[in-house]
């Protein structure tokens, strides 16, 4: 009796472990604060700004100094009277002066206002600028000393049609610009007087319109900017000729500059 008692528990006890459920790892709650945080992206970044395909159009001002110099014709030139005429010397022979460079730079200036165009890295910037074109020339005697020394400078209104590349704060830049030249500044003006009648020194003296190439790069930082620029000039500001009618020379005149630039752009 007591080995049949012993068997009929040892068999209630395996049956009762035999319905123990064991915890099936795919069916537990999952602790969701352990999860990684989902990172989310600024799509206004700059990165993003430019990869968008669309145009859109702001603008600026802008203004700086020049460093400039002048590529001039060198030729000997006579000098001559209010009347047109050759001047005749003490010595009975006619008064000459060889017109030459002076690679020394001189200081201009310039200001004004600009539109850009842009489609993601991509610009156009059209501008319309009042320059003081500077540059310096010097005028010999016939024994080789010097007789003047000209520090230039002529009004402008160019017109620069720049495309540019754009990152994040920096750009580059190239394009022509159409200069309109207008009037000489008076050293400039009493120097040539005295090679040509002083009525031919009014606008009409320039070439209009001559176009020169740009190229730069610039830096932004928001709505300020600072952008360094060279201008070099192609073809000459003015097609006219010094000296008495009889034996004139042509007066051809470039001009190239550096100009540093500082402005706004509405942003």
């Amino acid at each position: 009796m007591p080995k049949v008692l012993f068997s009929f528990f040892l068999f209630l006890s395996l049956s009762s472990l035999g319905q123990i459920i064991l915890p099936d790892s795919a069916n537990m709650p999952i602790d969701t604060s352990l999860k990684a945080k989902e990172v989310f992206f600024d799509t206004l970044s700059y990165s993003e700004e430019y990869r968008r395909d669309v145009w859109r159009f702001t603008y600026g001002v802008r203004g700086g100094v020049s460093r400039g110099k002048y590529i001039i014709s060198e030729n000997t030139i006579d000098r001559v009277g209010s009347n047109g005429l050759p001047i005749i010397g003490q010595d009975g022979k006619i008064v000459k002066n060889k017109f030459v460079n002076n690679a020394t730079f001189n200081t201009g200036y310039s200001a004004g206002v600009f539109g850009r165009f842009i489609r993601g890295a991509f610009y156009i910037q059209p501008e319309l600028i009042y320059s003081a074109k500077a540059g310096k020339f010097d005028i010999l005697k016939t024994d080789g000393s010097l007789y003047k020394r000209v520090n230039g400078k002529f009004s402008s209104i160019d017109v620069p049609l720049l495309v540019g590349i754009r990152s994040n704060k920096a750009r580059v830049f190239f394009g022509p610009t159409f200069n309109f030249a207008y009037k000489l500044n008076s050293e400039m003006k009493d120097a040539l007087g005295e090679f040509v009648d002083n009525q031919k020194l009014n606008h009409k003296f320039f070439n209009r319109p001559i176009m020169n190439f740009n190229v730069g790069l610039g830096f932004e930082f928001k709505a300020f900017f600072i952008d360094v620029r060279y201008e070099k000039g192609i073809k000459s500001y003015t097609l006219q000729t010094l000296g008495p009618s009889n034996s004139p020379k042509v007066f051809d005149m470039k001009a190239d500059a550096f100009h540093i630039g500082i402005g706004f752009i509405h942003k």
